[in-house]
């Protein structure tokens, strides 16, 4: 591959066996039916070498056969000179789960960038906008304060009216939304998005809950995608008790419903119905039911009675049949975001985001949840299969893949230095790692994508009251999108997806009465947010990352305010980071992300105060942290580390150094490992990491042998699927592991394994 341009593949289905064959597992796949895709939206940030794209209008994508395709993108970051880090791409794929779609990224070409056939254009109306894409047309706008909506296909009306959205207070009173802003967030030609702001607001004036709602079109898709979020921006330090949060098209001309029922008969196959009756689907932890089973006519003559129990569950989508279209109407991930609610009354589709009933715990301050609502259209006659078939597209998300080597040549976060994805060589320590990694999830709208009660349940002692959560702790985020740059695994990618989901809408505190909470995450707790924030539990490697591989803007924006919690901190609290050396230590890596990402001089000079707070303990003890060497040693020395990394200061990379000297020739444990007076091997070091980092920067073998030695000492990783324990040994291990497979060690341990 030239250097000046780097493959992308796209695949649905086709990677899990392929990449799982070096375990034995011998997986085949069972699929009735080829799962094709056309012109499927996908997206990826792609890393840029350092000074090689000024303009990502220089950029050129070409599909297998080296034709040039339509593509919409933005630059995500820059290097320090000014250049493109990373560029967000979105275009068009098509591929099978036979054959992964192709695709090569040129860094600079004379060629212009096409047009697609139908592209997205938005125009301004009297108080709002229109949005094209060929198929449909949908306007937005404002009358009497309120939103309205209309949707056009192909030139026939489908509804236009309010666009009714509403909550509910615990005490039963209706807060109907109100819209304050309309405005363009895209603007195609691929994709076109408009944003639509407003608060809910009692007949009395009083606001309950604001909320965005985003109407996305793509060119020449039968699809209207809405991305609503409600926020709790109000003033009660505790948030408040929520009874209702909904949302609901303009009515239609509808003849007929369609569902597909889970098990029916006595061999309990699933069954495609329709049905005139209006729908209502709840989604429970139970799974999706339908509110009344006697609208799927089934004759149960002969049943017997343990098939009779499930006959009301069905998956989770709604078809309805229209003058002229049929449309299906889901939620992506609707089972995992349990409760929700999907309905059909007089033709109009109606989304019940916090359903009556739900029994959740108060929304609290600060808090959000983001949903993504889809409204896909299909020809009147079309037959229900198409629908479900689709739904089960929607559901398995195609797999965008930027090959590592790529990662490594343009060095972005230091990956220059971690070890490919090896599996076939080393497939005991890949599996440990993987399944570190690739975990399940605790399902639920405000705790999917975050690990309850993995180590900090304190019943024993009383003090416990709640489910503890853990918010993200030793930000498995980060860990989980290295592991999917290096191995490019779909798993690994929903990981960091639905993590750094949970971080930006559950775990952080857009608003508080506390200013040290305000714009922060708090540690682990119950009800996520009921604790403080401090530096030694806020991680932004994770978001940051995270959006240079989505191009989800929201998480650089939490990021970035976690960056400004802990300058505030530093500016105003230094000696409390000074009683414990993980504080410091997490606050510098968090910092130098921020850094290396933003180049934000407020966040570098809070980092710069903190290398001379290091440095004032250097100087006045020899070392820092002269008992011995631990993971908050290792915290402090990986921001040194970073920090050079992000900015190249040497004065941080000669204390890191001078540190790590000290406790070398000075601190032995009595097994004469550099480590604390621990006997016994601790796999969640993190100061393993250090040794590669003084090494690559200084090409001292004394560093390696050191860490080749520690290595022994602390043995193979072992399985930890939490998000606490897993993060935190995949960073103690990954950034030394290309330094022992290079060495040797990794086959000599893995022998042994």
């Amino acid at each position: 591959m030239p250097p000046q341009s780097t493959p992308i593949t796209v695949s649905v289905n086709s990677d899990g066996p392929r990449r799982y064959a070096f375990q034995g597992m011998g997986v085949r796949h069972n699929r009735p039916l080829d799962d094709i895709r056309t012109a499927w939206p996908v997206s990826r940030g792609v890393p840029m070498p350092k000074g090689a794209v000024r303009d990502v209008e220089q950029l050129l994508l070409r599909d297998a056969s080296g034709q040039p395709i339509p593509w919409q993108g933005r630059p995500l970051a820059t290097w320090d000179d000014g250049s493109v880090m990373f560029a967000f791409l979105q275009w068009q794929a098509g591929c099978t789960n036979k054959a992964p779609g192709q695709y090569i990224l040129e860094l600079a070409s004379g060629e212009a960038t096409p047009q697609p056939a139908s592209p997205v254009m938005i125009t301004q109306i009297s108080g709002g906008f229109c949005l094209e894409n060929g198929p449909l047309c949908v306007v937005t706008s404002k009358v009497d304060g309120r939103p309205t909506i209309s949707i056009t296909r192909h030139g026939q009306p489908v509804c236009a009216g309010p666009l009714d959205l509403w909550t509910y207070d615990a005490e039963g009173n209706r807060y109907q939304g109100t819209l304050e802003q309309i405005e363009i967030v895209e603007s195609g030609p691929l994709v076109g998005v408009v944003e639509l702001h407003g608060k809910h607001v009692h007949a009395t004036g009083t606001v309950f809950l604001e909320y965005t709602l985003q109407l996305r079109l793509d060119a020449g898709r039968d699809e209207l995608e809405l991305i609503h979020t409600f926020l709790n921006l109000g003033d009660e330090p505790d948030g408040v008790p929520v009874g209702e949060i909904g949302l609901r098209l303009p009515s239609a001309m509808v003849s007929g419903h369609l569902v597909c029922q889970n098990a029916s008969g006595q061999k309990s196959f699933s069954r495609l119905v329709e049905f005139p009756e209006n729908p209502v689907i709840n989604f429970l932890p139970t799974g999706v039911r339908i509110a009344d089973v006697d609208m799927l006519h089934e004759d149960t003559t002969g049943y017997a009675s343990y098939l009779m129990v499930n006959r009301d569950v069905i998956y989770p989508w709604v078809g309805v049949r229209g003058n002229g279209w049929t449309a299906m109407a889901a939620y992506r991930e609707g089972k995992e975001n349990w409760p929700k609610r999907l309905a059909v009354q007089d033709g109009a589709v109606e989304f019940g985001l916090w359903p009556s009933g739900s029994d959740l715990h108060n929304l609290r301050q600060g808090m959000a949840r983001h949903h993504h609502l889809l409204l896909t259209f299909f020809p009147e006659d079309a037959p229900a299969v198409d629908l479900h078939r689709y739904w089960h597209q929607v559901e398995e998300v195609p797999n965008v893949v930027v090959p590592f080597a790529w990662y490594q040549q343009t060095q972005v976060f230091g990956m220059q230095h971690i070890m490919p994805w090896l599996p076939e060589r080393y497939p005991t320590m890949e599996v440990t790692l993987l399944h570190s990694m690739e975990r399940g999830w605790a399902s639920g709208m405000l705790g999917y994508g975050d690990d309850p009660n993995s180590g900090y349940d304190y019943t024993n002692i009383g003090l416990a009251k709640d489910i503890i959560w853990i918010n993200n702790e030793h930000d498995y985020t980060s860990q989980a999108c290295i592991q999917f740059w290096r191995s490019g695994r779909p798993n690994a990618w929903k990981g960091a997806r639905v993590a750094a989901e949970h971080q930006v809408d559950v775990d952080f505190v857009r608003k508080s009465a506390d200013l040290w909470k305000e714009g922060g995450i708090p540690a682990h707790c119950a009800r996520h947010t009921t604790a403080s924030v401090y530096p030694s539990h806020t991680w932004t490697e994770g978001l940051l990352q995270y959006y240079l591989t989505s191009g989800d803007a929201r998480a650089l924006e939490v990021a970035q305010s976690l960056g400004r919690n802990v300058c505030k901190y530093v500016e105003e609290a230094l000696d409390v980071m000074e009683i414990e050396g993980r504080m410091i230590g997490w606050a510098l890596i968090a910092l130098a992300a921020l850094v290396e990402v933003t180049h934000d001089a407020r966040c570098l000079h809070a980092a710069q105060t903190l290398r001379d707070s290091i440095q004032g303990v250097v100087d006045d003890m020899g070392t820092y942290d002269s008992h011995g060497l631990d993971y908050g040693t290792g915290t402090i020395l990986t921001g040194l580390g970073n920090l050079y990394r992000a900015c190249g200061d040497e004065q941080a990379l000669k204390l890191m150094l001078t540190i790590l000297d000290w406790h070398m020739a000075n601190k032995r444990n009595p097994t004469g490992i550099v480590w604390c007076d621990q006997l016994g091997p601790y796999r969640l070091n993190l100061t393993l990491p250090v040794y590669a980092y003084a090494y690559h920067a200084t090409g001292e073998k004394k560093y390696l042998e050191e860490g080749l030695r520690f290595l022994r000492f602390t043995g193979m990783p072992t399985r930890d699927a939490t998000i606490r324990g897993g993060a935190k040994q995949y960073r103690s291990f990954m950034p030394f592991l290309l330094l022992a497979h290079e060495a040797g060690l990794l086959d000599e341990m893995e022998r042994r394994a």
